[in-house]
């Protein structure tokens, strides 16, 4: 398919949906109320590559990226039908949903109903609903801001840690005690044109790989309830020459293969593909197909396909890696990984600067365990507490210290961001003097990136 039957074939596809313009001969646009869909072209010698994205009007949030060569038709509809059903499904989200809270949601619900009147008054399309505080986290992604009533300010700190992806203020006192709406709105309006502008700030990537004479290619695949997510860099020796995050509603391998193509056509060979994957990884086998739930044999079919020598690992392994090359002082390292909302986690384990893999890949796999270590309730409701979550944490480390005396312990658990806590509850078992550093760590993926890299240079 060329690019122009690909082009006429998409400004075929009018709809009272959205606007469809073509912009120019490089950028097709489908403009909503909403949200912008973007469909741009570039030329590599004789191909052409491909950019899918839709941005959100709200938040300027990227809330769909893809890439890929233009080479099979099929493949190029599917993938620009699958946006527009995305960007269909936004139509549904109001242009700022603003979640309040205060110890029991009582005096916080009565003033949500005054700020949905005002804002209809003034003809903004805001939506205001109140939670007590103990709900807060199981409905956090459901909103683009959480207002915290005075009354509960000194937990505004512990709420950030927590839910590092949100804006989170609390309401000013005078605005709160007279239920002053007008100011209250202008407050959020400010604070939502703030965060957007600082969240577009470039922040320096860091990269913790020892010197490589390979380039090598690390993929992270990241499974959540609301969209899936794929990371990836590309290493040249230990400089990181391209990255990317491809944000989809679901996935598949073609997933990896348009990754994969894409950065073939723009620096022509890769050493190595090297990818991380949630839950046990035995002989490289493992990748769960979202649509059909088989496991595929990655080693195999990438080698069979691109000839390029390709390992897979479990995530938590490639962050505790990742980890260990930040901090080489260490010896005896632990990672423990809880994915938000997610009953249990894993844990990658470094001995003697050795990682422990285990018996077909099973090291590490605390769900085999952990409904077993009488704890309070189900670890699927416990995570979605404070309390609870630093029950969880902490019973499924228990082990895992007294087995490995690691001298670092690194947690990514929005959860429990206090490390003094988790220290503190596991003083209770193990006495103080035998316990590990700990460290949060806010967002494991570069850990998990660097991680790859390295043990994929270690094999090769």
């Amino acid at each position: 398919m060329t690019k122009q039957q690909y082009q006429l074939w998409i400004l075929e596809h009018q709809s009272d949906d959205y606007i469809l313009e073509r912009k120019n001969e490089d950028l097709i646009q489908l403009d909503t109320s909403y949200a912008v869909a973007s469909v741009q072209f570039s030329s590599i010698e004789d191909n052409t590559l491909v950019e899918i994205s839709i941005v959100s009007k709200k938040d300027e949030r990227t809330k769909f990226y893809l890439h890929f060569e233009l080479k099979e038709e099929e493949h190029a509809k599917k993938l620009f039908d699958e946006m527009v059903e995305t960007l269909i499904r936004l139509k549904g989200e109001k242009k700022v949903r603003v979640l309040l809270s205060c110890s029991a949601g009582l005096t916080t619900s009565m003033f949500a109903s005054m700020l949905t009147e005002a804002a209809a008054t003034l003809g903004l399309d805001y939506e205001f609903n109140a939670v007590s505080y103990m709900n807060i986290y199981e409905e956090a992604d459901n909103y683009d801001l959480i207002l915290i009533a005075p009354q509960i300010g000194y937990m505004l700190n512990r709420l950030r840690s927590s839910l590092p992806d949100h804006l989170i203020l609390q309401i000013p006192t005078a605005y709160f005690a007279s239920y002053n709406t007008g100011e209250t709105i202008q407050f959020i309006q400010k604070s939502l044109n703030d965060y957007c502008r600082k969240k577009n700030e470039n922040k320096k990537k860091i990269c913790h790989c020892k010197k490589s004479q390979k380039r090598i290619l690390s993929i992270v695949i990241q499974i959540n309830k609301n969209k899936q997510r794929i990371s990836y860099r590309l290493y040249n020796k230990n400089e990181v020459l391209d990255e990317n995050l491809i944000i989809k509603p679901t996935y598949r391998i073609q997933d990896l293969y348009d990754i994969i193509d894409t950065l073939l056509l723009k620096y022509t060979f890769i050493d190595c593909i090297s990818i991380a994957t949630p839950g046990i990884v035995n002989d490289n086998k493992h990748f769960v197909e979202a649509y059909t739930g088989s496991i595929i044999d990655i080693h195999e079919l990438f080698e069979e396909k691109y000839h390029i020598s390709t390992y897979v690992f479990n995530n938590a392994n490639a962050a505790c890696v990742g980890f260990s090359l930040e901090h080489p002082e260490y010896s005896h390292i632990i990672f423990h990984s809880q994915p938000f909302g997610v009953g249990h986690g894993g844990q990658g384990i470094i001995a003697n600067k050795m990682l422990l893999t285990g018996y077909k890949g099973i090291a590490g796999e605390l769900r085999y365990y952990l409904h077993r270590m009488q704890l309070s309730d189900d670890e699927n409701k416990l995570i979605w507490t404070e309390a609870g979550a630093l029950e969880v944490v902490t019973k499924a480390l228990l082990p895992s210290i007294i087995t490995i005396g690691p001298e670092a312990v690194a947690i990514s658990c929005r959860m429990t961001p206090d490390m003094k806590e988790i220290k503190k509850t596991l003083s209770s078992f193990i006495p103080e003097e035998y316990l590990p550093e700990f460290y949060s760590i806010q967002d494991p993926i570069p850990y998990m990136l660097d991680g790859l890299a390295h043990l994929a240079d270690e094999i090769i």
